[in-house]
Order: structure tokens, then sequence, then C-alpha cells
């Protein structure tokens, strides 16, 4: 019985053999190849088909609010049947700007990545370079000339444009307007509010009006925004316009100005809840709690904004930021620029969409439909005989005294040791004079050795 079964499977594994090795098995085998070798090579893995039913796909990364919604919208009419532009959406209620970074940079270190065109905050450009597309054949001098120079200046490395901007920003003192006017001297102090009011006035203001209460509430959470207030509040560069070198943290100057920003906190001025909040959570905080002063971005649109009680919002006004007597108002520039993927399939169709974005056309779009400031020179041309422009005026002058924030290849990485021990310096957790001298050695540290994104 044994041998017999052996016998069988002997015979068996012979005429296996001999068909395996015969002419129509070998020709079925290779007819197989070819054809997923064909279907991998016309739809790679992990890619955006190139074209689907003729329409090419363009994946824009992105907080995908109202004026981009209406961007994405009007663009896909106009290239309807030939391009479609599909939104990854980021928003700033679940990811801060830290981790929206983290996430778009994880996802383009795959040459797979679905992202073709993404938007970055300023900062993040000698960042992004590495999976970038350079742009300068894409975009002509006549268009990019019509650019505010302010945004524009932040989309170059090396001589070499890397980004267009989508829309622009600026520091901004949000003020309770109805709290302001209730005050005895209301509108003598509105007036001096609209040209900048100073440091000293505003402690003026909490020792004389609300000595029981905070008055002013800055972004102190350990990330950027932390950064842009303490700027703010040193009222110069953190980087030499001339040499490049990066401000030395523990000169007396910086010192005593770290110390007027920790003393906020200590003495009332702004609450201790702050330490933990970003731009929403303030503005939020100052509406529900009649905190009269909260710094800001004026990238926001009082009647259509959907994070704020609408009718709350409407309170609030801007002006420049607070200067220190003797000194000027210098509000930190923000705003977010455009990138390409090199590695996008669909890279003509994905330039239509940036240069639609940034045009004229696609900037009242983005500012009637959610407040983002233009990038287009022109809007601020006529801000002050167009009446739905009138925001841009006062705008447009804060923005001559803007400070542009260090342009360096290892900026983030500063930026994430400066606010974190500026954070444990504004709790309490570290003296001033130590905490400054810690980031200062860490920092340099950290750019000597140099680190990967």
């Amino acid at each position: 019985m044994n041998e017999s079964g052996d016998t069988r499977k002997t015979t068996s594994l012979s005429s296996l053999q001999t068909f395996t090795t015969s002419l129509p098995f070998l020709f079925i085998v290779g007819i197989l190849i070819f054809l997923v070798s064909f279907v991998i090579s016309s739809f790679p893995l992990g890619r955006n088909p190139i074209k689907q039913n003729q329409i090419q796909r363009v994946y824009f990364a992105d907080n995908i609010a109202a004026g981009h919604s209406s961007i994405i919208q009007k663009f896909n009419e106009i290239h309807e049947g030939e391009i479609e532009v599909i939104a990854i959406d980021l928003p700033f209620r679940k990811f801060n700007t830290n981790q929206r970074k983290e996430l778009i940079a994880r996802n383009l270190r795959s040459r797979g990545s679905r992202i073709d065109v993404f938007s970055v905050d300023l900062i993040w450009l000698h960042r992004f370079t590495k999976w970038a597309e350079p742009l300068t054949p894409y975009f002509s001098p006549a268009s990019i000339e019509t650019m505010l120079p302010s945004s524009l200046n932040t989309c170059y490395v090396d001589g070499v444009l890397y980004a267009i901007p989508m829309y622009t920003d600026i520091g901004a003192l949000y003020y309770r307007e109805d709290i302001i006017k209730s005050l005895p001297d209301g509108e003598a102090l509105l007036e001096r509010i609209k040209q900048s009011i100073s440091w000293e006035e505003l402690l003026e203001i909490k020792r004389k009006h609300f000595p029981q209460k905070p008055i002013y509430i800055p972004q102190a959470d350990a990330y950027e925004g932390l950064i842009c207030n303490f700027n703010e509040i040193l009222g110069i560069p953190l980087q030499h316009r001339d040499t490049g070198e990066i401000l030395n943290l523990t000169d007396a100057f910086v010192v005593r100005k770290t110390q007027f920003f920790r003393d906020m906190f200590v003495n009332g001025i702004a609450p201790l809840e702050a330490l933990d909040m970003t731009e929403d959570d303030c503005i939020s905080y100052a509406l529900t709690h009649d905190i009269p002063f909260v710094r800001g971005w004026p990238t926001l649109n009082n009647e259509t904004d959907p994070r704020f009680d609408p009718e709350m919002f409407k309170k609030l006004r801007i002006a420049p930021m607070p200067h220190f007597e003797g000194e000027n108002s210098a509000p930190v520039f923000g705003g977010w620029n455009m990138m390409l993927s090199r590695h996008s399939p669909v890279k003509e169709a994905a330039i239509l969409f940036m240069q639609f974005a940034s045009s004229v056309e696609g900037q009242t779009i983005f500012y009637e439909a959610e407040g983002l400031l233009p990038i287009q020179e022109t809007f601020y041309d006529t801000a002050r005989t167009d009446r739905k422009r009138e925001r841009l005026a006062s705008i447009e002058k804060m923005m001559a005294n803007g400070i542009h924030r260090p342009a360096l290849d290892h900026y983030t990485l500063l930026s994430d040791i400066l606010s974190e021990r500026l954070h444990l310096i504004l709790s309490g957790e570290l003296e001033v004079e130590a905490g400054l001298k810690l980031a200062k050695e860490e920092i340099s540290i950290a750019l000597q050795r140099g680190t990967s994104f």
C-alpha cells in the first residue's frame, strides 16, 4: 500500500515538472508577468492616477475653510472635465501649526505621497525645499511683481522661487470697543489705541480700571505663536538684517523685555490660563470673560468665522500692537505660502491652480469669503476708496512696521527650543536670565550639530 502510494506521488511530481518546463506553460507565465507589469506601470501604487476619465486630479493639503472651498469650487468649474482639485483638509481646530508641519512632512517623505500642492507657514519654507519643485519656470516676472514684497520675499531660498504666497498676515491687537467706550476716558483712549497704545499705558489702564481682573491675553503655549508674541514685545527682529546673526538672548535688552513678559502673569495683567492657549483659545477666552485686549491675527472675518460667536466677535476691533515708550509698534508678519511637490505627476495642472489661487480673482474670493489678507498689491492701493476693503487701510499701516522671523534652514529647530524655554520662564519654572542662557546654549549646540527634518 505504501509502495503504491509512493509510486503515484513520484509519477505526479514527474508530470508536474514536465508541464512547468513546457512551452505552453512558459508562454502563459510570460503573458501574466506582462499583464501585471502593465497594470503596475499604468497605475503607480500610492500615487495619483495622472488621468482618470481624462481628468487630472490635483490633491491640495491645507486648512480647508470657506475661502479655500470657494476657490477650489470656482477653479473646478472653470476646468470642468479637465482638472479637478481635491482637498486634503488639515483643520486648525484639530492641528496647530507645528502638528500640521509634521503631518505634511511625514507624507512628503514618501515618493508615493498623494499631495501635489501643499500650504506652508512662511517660516517653514527652508525645511520643505527638499520635497518642492522650483517655481521660477512657471511664473513670469510680470506675474509675481504684482504681489506684496513682504509676502514674496518669504518664497525664495538662495535666490530660487520655491513658493507662491497664498495669503498674508500681521500681528494685531484686538480690543473690545464697547468695554473701552464705557470707561470714563473711553473716547480719548480709543483714539490712542487706534494709533498704537504703549505698554506703559496698558498697565495704567489695568491699575485704574481693572485692578481685580486680567486685561490682556497673549499666546503663551509652547509653540510658534509664543515666538511671535515674544518677538513683538522685543520690538526688533530675532535675526540681524545685515549680518544674519541671531539675537543674543542673554543681552540685557532681551532680559529686560522677557522680564516684562513674565511680569504680565505675575501681576495679573494676563491670566494664567493663557500659558496653555493658542490663538483661537485666547480670543474665545477674551470674549467669554470680557477681557478688553487680546493679541491675534486679523485674518478673521467678523461675520462668517465659525470659530467664535458672531455677535460677540462683532464687538472686537483691531489696532496696531502696543509699543514701549520711545519705540515703535513692531508686529510680526505671518501668512501661508503654496508649494508644489517635486514628485507630483500633475505639475502643469497644479501650477494652474496655484496661479488662480494667487490671482486677483482668487484673492478676492479668499478675502470676501474668509477675511484672509490678500497678497496682491492692488487690494491695498484701493483700500481707502473701497468700502468692502476699508479694514485693509489700517492693516496696510501695520505692515509698514512689520518684522520677519529668521530665514534659516533650522529656524523651526530654533523656534522649538526657544518656545519651550520661554514657556517655562513665563510659568515661573525657570528664572528669566537662567532660562534665556539655557535657550542660547541649546540653540547653539543644535545649530552646530544640525538635524534632519
